[in-house]
């Protein structure tokens, strides 16, 4: 719809100004002159969009990796604070394989939610 839009107002513009145009210029050079503000126009809202969507890409990205950050240091702290007594080494090994597995998990549901 908005390049019809475009199309109308372009060919609105150039049959209305083409009797003051042609007191001036050539009828091609003001054909010219629309194109070239159209492309113009056009190119840099192309521009502007892809810088855009440039910058959102990379503040989601900047967000997963604070996320994921986060979380290995929540599992890393909570490693450092298991207990050291040689009797419940056993234990100790089995939560936090079991812990890392889990995070594993939460990771990878968060990234497929994404």
């Amino acid at each position: 719809v908005p390049c019809s839009v475009l199309a109308v107002i372009y060919h609105k513009a150039l049959h209305e100004w083409s009797g003051y145009v042609d007191n001036f210029e050539n009828p091609v050079t003001s054909e010219t002159t629309m194109w070239t503000l159209f492309t113009t126009i056009l190119g840099f809202l192309v521009v502007f969009r892809a810088q855009l969507s440039y910058a959102r890409y990379w503040e989601g990205i900047t967000l997963v990796e604070r996320a994921c950050a986060v979380w290995m240091n929540g599992v890393s702290n909570l490693f450092a604070f298991v207990s050291a007594d040689p009797k419940r080494q056993e234990e100790v090994t089995d939560f936090q394989h079991i812990t890392a597995r889990l995070m594993s998990l939460l990771g990878c549901h968060s990234m497929c939610e994404i």
